[in-house]
């Protein structure tokens, strides 16, 4: 018995040796807890439980096509988006974020619409936009970190609007960028907050986290979704701040995940996925998870309030929700794959994406990964478990119940885990 529970703690010490090596030295197991992870992650998915006062406004196909003998081919004038923010003021929604890069002034000298007599210029559009965010003052809108610039041209983009700092603050938390695309001056200084869209998916293809802060030139900025969360919690400035590698938002600790990229770390939020981009209906058919409206019905509602007519739906559907508005247009909008993506509910949609990240601020709902000494401990208990089951046991019932205890390890969901590297944290 002596020799066998020597042998069996031989064994184990032996097995944790090896792995300890291959951690240290290969990627092979990150890439091995990564697929376990979208595993565990797909079987955590509870759509269900998503917050239904988060709504989506696609820009999808069927509204760029019906909108065409309006405005023409896209891109559209941003008298269009502006005529959703007043439709939405109506409700009035809470916070209504506008995933969409406008950078640029239009300087299209006229628009003539089905009127003839009735013609726009790009400037009267853009200012009919910037005008429709300053009456709602709680419009979000996207700021582009994810550009870096025409090689050799510096970190800076002369034609690039200026644009204020968030007064929140996750200090060395935030991301670093080498340049922040605003959107054109007159939408930034009227826009009650500007939010960011970078996001670097891991090695594998799957987005999995996102930096919830950049920095740009000493001025910090949320991403979109956390931008909106802040704005639909009413958080202050004071209850924002970096405490070690959490980030702290009023009573919440979002934990945050380290890795070195460029020479500097990195800290991203894993983003808490509870649903696929496509769900399946009690018909079998697919659809959004959130609520979702098409941005055709509301541009057109809002031209029969202003024509004195019944409008085809009622503002008040968006009174209080958090709104994200953006492309769904097949071959114009970012997607991105998922821990729960499959060629079934296909790749998600960026502002599904930001209204993920929003939902778990608001949930106090988070990925926290376990700790170090955790994972250490975890691992060499499966190890000395496994030695004693090899040293004890015939081979074959050996081998079976070591599959059976790796098997319940892995398997295990990311918010009941505490083995694996990565665990549910949070309350709610």
């Amino acid at each position: 018995m002596l020799r066998k529970l020597l042998a069996g703690l031989g064994l184990g010490a032996l097995a944790a040796v090896i792995v300890l090596a291959l951690a240290a030295s290969t990627d092979l197991l990150d890439r091995l807890e990564l697929t376990t992870y979208d595993w565990r992650m797909r079987l955590a998915a509870n759509p269900a439980s998503v917050n239904r006062n988060i709504v989506l406004v696609e820009i999808n196909d069927l509204s760029i096509r019906e909108m065409q003998d309006v405005f023409g081919r896209w891109p559209w004038p941003r008298l269009a988006v502006s005529f959703a923010i007043d439709f939405l003021r109506r409700g009035p929604a809470n916070v209504v974020a506008v995933d969409l890069s406008l950078p640029e002034k239009d300087r299209v000298e006229t628009y003539v619409w089905d009127d003839p007599n009735d013609k726009w210029s790009g400037r009267q559009s853009d200012r009919a936009l910037a005008d429709s965010a300053r009456k709602s003052g709680n419009v979000v809108m996207l700021a582009d970190a994810v550009y870096e610039g025409i090689a050799g041209a510096g970190k800076k983009d002369a034609n690039a609007s200026t644009w204020q700092g968030s007064p929140f603050h996750a200090g060395p938390l935030a991301e670093p960028r080498p340049l922040v695309l605003p959107p054109y001056q007159d939408l930034a200084d009227a826009a009650a907050v500007l939010g960011h869209n970078f996001l670097t998916p891991d090695d594998d293809g799957p987005a999995r986290r996102m930096p919830p802060f950049i920095v740009n030139d000493g001025k910090e900025m949320p991403s979109l979704g956390v931008a909106a969360a802040l704005r639909a919690g009413g958080f202050r400035p004071d209850e924002v701040s970096a405490d070690g590698t959490v980030l702290r938002i009023g009573d919440r600790r979002i934990p945050l995940i380290r890795r070195r990229v460029g020479g500097h770390d990195q800290w991203t939020m894993l983003i808490n996925y509870r649903a696929p981009a496509l769900v399946p209906t009690a018909s079998g058919e697919l659809e959004r998870p959130y609520p979702t409206y098409e941005f055709r019905n509301l541009f057109a509602a809002e031209q029969e309030i202003l024509m004195g007519q019944k409008p085809r739906m009622d503002p008040a559907v968006f009174k209080d929700k958090i709104v994200f508005i953006g492309l769904t247009a097949s071959g114009l909008v970012d997607v991105f794959r998922t821990p729960l993506s499959s060629d079934e509910n296909g790749s998600m949609p960026g502002i599904q994406l930001h209204a993920s990240m929003a939902d778990s601020i608001l949930a106090n709902r988070f990925i926290r990964p376990a700790t170090g000494g955790s994972r250490i401990g975890s691992m060499l208990i499966a190890a000395l478990s496994i030695g004693m089951l090899a040293a004890f046991l015939p081979f074959t019932t050996a081998a079976l119940a070591s599959l059976a205890i790796l098997g319940g390890w892995t398997c295990s969901r990311p918010r009941r885990s505490s083995r694996s590297r990565f665990s549910a944290g949070g309350r709610g």
